[in-house]
């Protein structure tokens, strides 16, 4: 009868702690972070492992992940601003984090379509500039956590 008590009694513990592990909340990391701490990088989901590699390309830029993440936006080039953030916030979706979704398929979205070189080239309040620092200062703010699901 002991035996049995203690083994229900284990059941019933495993039952109630697995909810709470599957909404562990992680904080997120900066871009700052990231950059330093490259071993802490989380590996893709399953549903991601032939699309998305660290070391691959990033979108046209003709730099792997690290590299770009390493470039500083010389000259105040919104592609790197907005890179930057989009990197860190994709290490923190990735790490298990919620995500601002349509913000970063914006992003992929200019990624696609313009090169580190064309978004250098505007300046002040061009509007395709504009776009990408508002994304960039967006996903800054959930980097930093100041955004909650």
């Amino acid at each position: 009868m002991r035996r049995y008590l203690i083994i229900g009694l284990i059941v019933a513990l495993c039952i109630c702690a697995a909810p709470a592990a599957a909404w562990e909340k992680y904080d997120p990391h900066t871009q700052g972070y990231w950059k330093n701490h490259p071993e802490d990088w989380p590996v893709p989901p399953d549903y991601t492992k032939g699309l998305v590699k660290y070391e691959d390309n990033f979108f046209y830029s003709g730099q792997d992940w690290l590299t770009l993440l390493n470039t500083p936006p010389k000259g105040g080039n919104a592609y790197y601003t907005l890179a930057h953030q989009y990197i860190a916030a994709v290490l923190n979706m990735y790490n298990g984090n919620w995500a601002p979704y349509d913000i970063i398929d914006e992003a992929e979205g200019l990624f696609a379509d313009y090169k580190p070189e064309e978004i250098g080239k505007l300046k002040g309040n061009d509007p395709l500039r504009k776009q990408f620092i508002s994304l960039a200062e967006y996903l800054d703010d959930y980097n930093n956590g100041r955004l909650k699901e």
